[in-house]
């Protein structure tokens, strides 16, 4: 577990995204700053999948929250990621991120373990953004 305990979100769970347990994510976390971390990310359908690697060009953008429950709220995160599940396609892991407006932070992160052959990467690294170019208009954001 990291120092302090902290979160990256870089897909359905984003600030922007309009999904329940992103909403419960918000109430129950505090929004830190927008960060991002190497690594690629790649487009699965309706949600990312991303692979963290310290020497990727690229970089993934998401989130930071600091976590207050950490063990109660990282147990309904890793349901949402299908942790529990023998055919899972996520794992949480620690990775080291940059924040926005300078520094780093160590954070839990759901990377991809199993992705399909027909994947393809968004080069942006921001999934809220893919979403918007590929619908041709704004998915309903939120600011953090």
């Amino acid at each position: 577990m990291p120092d302090s305990a902290h979160l990256f979100v870089y897909g359905t769970l984003r600030f922007e995204y309009p999904n329940p347990l992103a909403f419960k994510l918000k109430s129950q976390a505090i929004f830190t700053a927008k960060a991002s971390a190497p690594g690629v990310l790649y487009d699965l359908g309706w949600y990312p999948g991303a692979v963290f690697n310290d020497d990727a060009r690229t970089r993934v953008v998401g989130e930071v929250y600091a976590l207050a429950n950490v063990e109660r709220l990282m147990a309904q995160l890793d349901e949402y990621e299908a942790i529990p599940d023998p055919n899972k396609r996520f794992r949480r892991v620690v990775i080291k991120v940059r924040l926005e407006r300078g520094g780093t932070v160590e954070a839990w992160t759901y990377e991809a373990i199993e992705l399909p052959a027909a994947r393809r990467a968004i080069e942006s690294g921001d999934f809220v953004l893919h979403l918007q170019r590929r619908a041709g208009r704004p998915i309903r954001l939120r600011a953090p």
